[in-house]
């Protein structure tokens, strides 16, 4: 019998124990004037949510800085989407896979002065990020020297699409959905170069200090959800 089939009140007694975190960032997670919750991560949250009993409306929508603050150091907290990175896995757990996509090196398409044929090519550039987000973890721990930080990922896409930096770091689909958002064509933007090695795919992931307990049966609800 299955853990998502037969839920129990233990399930339940753990998801009273804990905290997920979120935040608007469309296409990933979107919120409507109603508080709901969608997005292209939702169809296997919502998978979670049922099998650990977790009701969708109380997920705690805050800033990604501050929500990442909080999973990275209280027990019992969760957060998605969000990207693996060694620094993470150290303090996070990173329990079920929300999303698959893939990252590049952009740039607007009339810089035909950009030229990326390699990681360190890029570093020559300013490169437009989000603060406390894996991209940007990415370029610092790969010594980018000229980093413009932006607290989310609208205004960070809003820079890049004034000139503020030469390259952004963002996924495929993401900065499609943002291009649409800020009524600019998709031509505004060309990719300048790939970066496959960069791991993107998206989790919920929660803090490694919680109860061994509680970490064991999260995990088995996940694995018997993949």
């Amino acid at each position: 019998m299955s853990w998502l089939a037969a839920p129990t009140s233990a399930h339940a007694a753990i998801a009273d124990q804990l905290t997920i975190y979120t935040e608007h960032d469309p296409p990933y997670v979107s919120v409507d004037e109603q508080g709901k919750i969608g997005g292209l991560t939702q169809p296997r949250l919502a998978r979670f949510l049922q099998a650990i009993q977790f009701p969708a409306q109380q997920i705690k929508i805050q800033p990604w800085v501050r929500a990442y603050k909080e999973a990275m150091s209280q027990p019992n907290v969760l957060i998605y989407p969000i990207a693996k990175t060694p620094e993470r896995e150290a303090k996070l757990t990173f329990l079920y896979r929300l999303y698959d996509t893939n990252v590049n090196f952009y740039r607007l398409n009339e810089r035909n002065d950009i030229q990326v044929n390699n990681l360190y090519a890029a570093k020559r550039y300013r490169v437009c990020a989000v603060r406390g987000d894996y991209r940007a973890e990415f370029l610092q721990q790969n010594g980018f020297p000229a980093i413009d930080l932006a607290p989310d990922s609208s205004t960070n896409l809003k820079k890049f699409i004034a000139g503020r930096c030469d390259l952004a770091i963002l996924s495929e689909v993401g900065i499609k959905a943002k291009l649409t958002q800020l009524n600019e064509k998709p031509t505004r933007v060309r990719i300048a170069y790939p970066l496959p090695e960069l791991d993107s795919n998206l989790y919920i992931a929660i803090n490694s200090s919680t109860k061994p307990d509680i970490l064991r049966q999260l995990k088995k609800i996940a694995t018997s959800i993949q």
